[in-house]
C-alpha cells in the first residue's frame, strides 16, 4: 500500500494492524485519528513515523489509503463529516456494511475496498479477506500474515460469518478448565493447564499446510482418548447445530449488507 496510510477508529483491530505493521523497519507513515486519543497516543510514542491528527479529516488530508475501522453504527456520522477526494482509496474494515452502503456516504465516488483482518495481524500471522481484489491492499496486508480475495462481496460475507466463532473458541476452553475445577483443579492451575494445550495446538495449524481432516486423524488412534471425546460431541447433531448457527450469522451480516 502506499507510503501514508490513514486510520480512522484506531480500536484493537486498527491497533494490531499499526503494530504489526511497524514490527519491522520499513513500514508506512500511520496518521491516526484523535478520538481514541489514548490509544492513539500510545501507538504514536511506541513507533516511528505514527502521528496523530489534529481531525479526521486531516487524517483524510495527509493519507493515500484510508483504513475505516469505526463501528457500523458510527459508518454514517463518520462520514458525513468527511470530504474524501475521488484519488484516495477507502479500505473498510467495518462489519456488515456493503460497498453499496457505503456509496452514498461518499459522493466523489473514492475506490473502496472492504477487509476482514484479525487479531493476529499483530504476529503477522492474520490472514486477511479482501474484496474486491487490489493489488496494493493485498501487499500491504500479505506483509501481515497473507491474504485471500472474494469474488464476490457474498462469499466476503460469508467470511464475516466465521469470525463469529472466535468467543466461542474460548468459551469452549473455559468450559474445559471448568471441567477440570470441578474436579478438583484450582482455577490458576486448571486454567494453565487448558493454555498450554492449546498453544501448543495453534502453534501447529501456524506452521503446517495439512488438511484439517488430516490433522484430526494424527491426533487421535482408533479406539482411543481424543477419537471417543471427538465422536461422542462432535456428533452429527452438534456439528449440523454449529452450521446452523454459521447459516444464521451469515443471514444477519447479508441482511445489514
Amino acid at each position: 500500500m502506499s507510503r501514508a496510510i490513514g486510520i480512522i477508529g484506531v480500536g484493537e483491530i486498527a491497533s494490531a494492524i499499526v503494530e504489526g505493521a511497524c514490527a519491522s523497519g520499513d513500514h508506512p507513515d500511520f496518521f491516526l485519528s484523535p478520538r481514541n486519543v489514548e490509544r492513539s497516543t500510545r501507538l504514536a510514542n511506541d513507533f516511528d513515523r505514527v502521528e496523530v491528527c489534529e481531525s479526521n479529516q486531516d487524517v483524510v488530508d495527509r493519507s493515500e489509503h484510508i483504513i475505516l475501522s469505526v463501528l457500523p453504527e458510527q459508518t454514517e456520522s463518520v462520514l458525513s463529516e468527511l470530504d474524501i477526494p475521488s484519488d484516495r482509496t477507502v479500505v473498510s474494515a467495518i462489519a456488515g456494511v456493503s460497498v453499496a452502503a457505503l456509496s452514498p456516504l461518499l459522493p466523489q465516488n473514492p475506490n473502496v475496498v472492504r477487509v476482514i483482518p484479525l487479531p493476529p495481524v499483530r504476529e503477522r500471522q492474520g490472514v486477511t479477506a479482501v474484496h474486491p481484489a487490489h493489488l496494493e491492499v493485498e501487499k500491504f496486508f500479505d506483509v501481515l500474515g497473507g491474504t485471500v480475495v472474494a469474488e464476490t462481496e457474498v462469499l466476503f460475507s460469508t467470511l464475516s460469518a466465521t469470525t463469529a466463532t472466535m468467543s466461542a473458541y474460548y468459551a469452549y476452553l473455559q468450559t474445559i478448565a471448568d471441567w477440570l475445577v470441578g474436579q478438583g483443579w484450582g482455577r490458576v492451575d486448571a486454567d494453565r493447564i487448558v493454555r498450554g494445550q492449546f498453544a501448543g495446538l495453534g502453534n501447529k495449524l501456524a506452521t503446517t499446510d495439512s488438511s484439517f481432516a488430516d490433522l484430526v486423524a494424527g491426533h487421535e488412534t482408533p479406539g482411543g482418548l481424543n477419537e471417543m471425546l471427538h465422536r461422542d460431541w462432535m456428533d452429527e447433531d452438534n456439528s449440523a447445530a454449529l452450521s446452523a448457527s454459521l447459516d444464521r450469522v451469515f443471514e444477519r451480516v447479508t441482511k445489514s449488507d
